[in-house]
């Protein structure tokens, strides 16, 4: 059983080791400065030909900007298996209970997961597309991922730390939004947030 302590608390160790390696990656990439360099001056008297955009352009898109920076408040979700509590069995949580925060494209938080136990999170949202709606309303569509604490054995894991993806929709009025999100293992969520 000491043994048993001994690798829980290493596997809190690692886990936070690996929370914090992957805060200083995203946060260096995200504090480079993405201001074009000059081109060199060329020494030949031959034109400089125009050559054909990069795929960067492509991963810049990809890649977005960084999501507004938010207090995250509440989830609740659908199953669409039919195991939830709204729409089916009722085998599945679906008042997840979110506390969060997301700064600078980086989240964290915690929430009640579909099997009643506390879960944590850790990674990065992103933004793709936005639009104005009005003066006060807009529409961002983005996503989000990182690492999850708290799930076991029921989605794949490395010493109970998950990866998750979501795909995300989000309606901001004023300061106050709502956030739609599709996570890839037949989940929709939606939530609210409180830009700052």
């Amino acid at each position: 059983m000491l043994c048993g302590k001994r690798i829980f608390e290493y596997g809190k160790v690692v886990f936070i080791l690996c929370i914090f390696s992957i805060f200083c990656l995203v946060k260096v990439s995200f504090c480079q400065d993405n201001t074009p360099s000059l081109p060199m001056a060329s020494t030949s008297l031959e034109p400089i030909e125009k050559t054909e955009e990069t795929d960067s352009t492509i991963w810049q898109t990809i890649w977005g900007e960084k999501a507004n920076d938010a207090l995250l408040l509440g989830m609740w979700c659908i199953h669409l298996r039919g195991t939830g509590e709204y729409f089916g069995s009722g085998d599945s949580n679906e008042q997840n209970e979110l506390l969060g925060i997301q700064y600078y494209g980086l989240s964290a938080g915690t929430f009640i997961n579909s099997h009643d136990d506390r879960s944590w999170f850790f990674g990065s949202s992103r933004k793709v597309y936005s639009r104005q709606l009005s003066e006060n309303t807009s529409l961002d569509i983005g996503y989000a991922f990182g690492l999850l604490y708290g799930y076991g054995d029921s989605l794949p894991n490395v010493d109970k730390v998950s990866a998750y993806a979501t795909g995300t929709m989000g309606f901001t009025w004023y300061r106050f939004g709502f956030d739609i999100g599709i996570i890839p293992i037949g989940v929709v969520t939606g939530s609210f947030r409180i830009n700052f």
